[in-house]
């Protein structure tokens, strides 16, 4: 329009010469004008500005999405690119204003609409976590762990878990989030909780069913029988504690289980059975010896004191073989020689059968006598 109007002053300006030189000057004065028309382009610029402000914006927000590595923010970057140079050849093409404002419109969507999902770092993430919950599942399934070593484990698992996640988020390039995904898969697979409660439990159960052998061993009074009997009960009270130790779920239930069991092993006493009664038979027979030897009336006291302790050294010989006895064959051996023993305990009559024959040779000499006073 502005160079049809300079055309038309032209037209004028020559329409009002009067000479050829006025007409000569107005038509090359018309022509300059005419020329000098160079209308500067709005609706394009500002259209493919508003495309590279919206690029730029699209980039800072890709630049600021700590979630993508480098080289999904690179992609990113790219298809926003392709996005943008679409819409300006787009905008380029269009020959009317209505056209170069849809193509702007719609290149603005195009860019805005670039919204890139994150897939390393998540991937990673989900793999830390897969690490964790398969972690958790054989901490959960080890019957050697308490309640409370189990919930420290997992504690720890988590700990490394959550560092592994944030050194992904910190990462900045596809190589880095693999790296802090392996480096924290090992940490949370390298968590083995050492199982104290319960085996320091059962070790103090050994102690003790050691110390019970020991003293048992110690025991003289016990024959060799007697000894592996009360072996087997106290280890058969031993094993039940530490079995009941490993179905404890709770540091509390192990210590109640391992108090139990310590007293239980401590409680086997065991009775010396075939010392005692063995003794007790040779205590017998040198009673009934004793009660013998004093029905007798052939017997003067001191024989009857002397025969009791011949039957006493005899007893006390047996009772000190049965002692040093060390099964129940040799303290039955024992036992039956000692009582053969004290039995065989059968004093002479020596003072009144001697006495008795005094008087007799006394009596044969004074009828002998007599005798031969009568001849």
């Amino acid at each position: 329009m502005d160079a049809k109007k300079k055309a038309d002053a032209a037209k004028q300006a020559i329409d009002n010469a009067t000479t050829n030189d006025t007409v000569e000057n107005a038509k090359n004065d018309g022509i300059t004008e005419v020329n000098n028309v160079n209308p500067t382009p709005v609706a394009k610029p500002a259209a493919k500005k508003a495309i590279d402000d919206a690029l730029k914006a699209k980039n800072d927000a890709i630049d600021a999405n700590n979630d993508l590595t480098d080289e999904e923010k690179t992609e990113a970057k790219a298809d926003a690119k392709a996005k943008a140079d679409a819409a300006k050849t787009a905008i380029d093409n269009a020959t009317t204003n209505a056209g170069v404002e849809q193509a702007k419109t719609n290149g603005t969507t195009e860019v805005n609409n670039v919204n890139p999902t994150p897939v390393a770092k998540p991937a990673a993430k989900k793999a830390i976590d897969d690490a964790l919950k398969a972690k958790n599942d054989e901490i959960d399934a080890r019957t050697d762990l308490t309640d409370e070593e189990k919930t420290v484990a997992k504690a720890n698992a988590k700990t490394k878990a959550d560092a592994a996640k944030e050194a992904i988020d910190n990462a900045t390039t596809n190589a880095g989030v693999e790296r802090a995904k392996t480096n924290g898969a090992t940490e949370v697979n390298n968590v083995n909780p050492e199982a104290v409660a319960k085996t320091e439990a059962k070790k103090v159960i050994d102690d003790a069913l050691k110390a019970k052998n020991d003293e048992i061993d110690a025991n003289n009074d016990l024959t060799a029988e007697e000894k592996t009997a009360a072996k087997t009960d106290a280890k058969k009270k031993a094993d039940a504690a530490k079995t009941v130790i490993d179905n404890a779920t709770t540091n509390a239930e192990v210590e109640q289980a391992k108090t139990n069991g310590i007293t239980e092993v401590n409680n086997v006493n065991p009775e010396a059975v075939a010392k005692t009664e063995a003794k007790k038979a040779i205590d017998e027979a040198l009673k009934a010896k004793n009660d013998e030897i004093d029905a007798r009336t052939d017997l003067t006291v001191e024989e009857k004191v002397k025969a009791k302790e011949e039957a006493k050294t005899k007893a006390d010989a047996a009772k000190q073989a049965i002692d040093k006895a060390t099964t129940n064959a040799e303290v039955e051996q024992a036992k039956t020689t000692g009582i053969t023993e004290v039995n065989n305990v059968n004093p002479e009559a020596v003072a009144k059968t001697e006495a008795k024959r005094v008087i007799d040779e006394a009596l044969k000499d004074k009828n002998d006598e007599r005798s031969t006073h009568e001849t």
